[in-house]
């Protein structure tokens, strides 16, 4: 059974091209532009990862990875960042916040299908 992906960017390239290269390998993509849409499609789909941006407008990354962990319904679903973004600080403090990956764009497909693969058998473990 393929596992679900739910990507999370507010630009619709980005998210396109993104799904083209998941499901080329093999899972299923769900796609938001918002947080917003991204809850609608969490409370109807079992999602088995969350592969959000970090700079987006409205609710940014972080807030939302806060968001899932105090969930009780979402707080151990992986949840990967797929970000431009550098920061080392906002990358610490999104660790502390139970960040589970941090993957830089641009990235090396290997590398993100594998750590994308990895994260989601860790947690399921």
């Amino acid at each position: 059974m393929s596992k679900k992906i739910l990507i999370v960017d507010d630009f619709k390239t980005i998210r396109a091209i993104v799904s083209s290269t998941l499901r080329i390998n093999k899972f299923e993509i769900f796609e938001a532009g918002t947080v917003e849409e991204a809850e609608k499609i969490l409370e109807t789909e079992k999602i088995d990862l969350i592969l959000s941006d970090y700079n987006m407008p409205e609710m940014n990354g972080y807030e939302f990875l806060k968001r899932i962990r105090a969930s009780s319904k979402f707080k151990n679903l992986p949840f990967v960042f797929l970000t431009s973004e550098k920061d080392k600080t906002k990358m610490q403090m999104a660790k502390e916040a139970g960040l589970d990956a941090w993957i830089q764009k641009p990235y090396n497909l290997d590398n993100f299908v594998n750590t994308l693969n990895h994260t989601i058998e860790k947690k399921s473990a």
